[in-house]
């Protein structure tokens, strides 16, 4: 999702791969799954312009659309192609955790509060706890989303994949 170009990268991480070696990646699906970066993203929008994402760019969700790492995959050769969405929780101790990783750790996030004053970082701040505080339940806070796992496997120059250790007899 971050590389320039991500048919390139790909099609490399394929070209290193042994036959038989599998390529398997995570990308974070579509925002709205995702509050755990909404949440600090619209609080950051209140008070600083934001310039949407340039669609073919890098950025966190450019490969969030289902299919699309797997196109990519097999573009690049590779075989038995899978994903599958995995819920997942981001979790902090407190509001103020969670705050303080996202604005410090979330380059988005880092980039865009670098244009406002100490004042509008603090209503920034104070927004985005209150909003996160909603996940907040025995003594932790559980922001969800969802990540989008991909696998393909390499298959040998003839098209199928190596010995993998299984025998089988054809005599009788």
């Amino acid at each position: 999702m971050f590389f320039p170009d991500v048919a390139k990268a790909t099609a490399e991480f394929a070209r290193v791969l042994k036959p038989g070696g599998r390529l398997c990646s995570s990308v974070w699906v579509k925002p709205e799954e995702n509050p755990w970066t909404t949440i600090a993203m619209q609080a950051i929008a209140t008070e600083a312009v934001l310039a949407p994402p340039d669609p073919d760019g890098p950025n966190m969700f450019r490969c969030a659309a289902p299919g699309y790492v797997s196109a990519l995959y097999e573009a690049a050769g590779l075989r038995d192609v899978a994903e599958w969405d995995v819920d997942v929780e981001l979790v902090t101790r407190s509001p103020a955790q969670y705050w303080e990783m996202i604005s410090e750790h979330v380059s988005l996030a880092v980039a865009a509060l670098q244009q406002v004053d100490e004042l509008a970082r603090e209503r920034i701040r104070a927004n985005a706890i209150a909003e996160v505080s909603a996940f907040e339940k025995d003594g932790k806070v559980r922001v969800p989303g969802v990540a989008r796992c991909i696998v393909g496997t390499k298959q040998d120059a003839s098209g199928t994949r190596p010995f993998d250790g299984a025998l089988s007899s054809d005599a009788g």
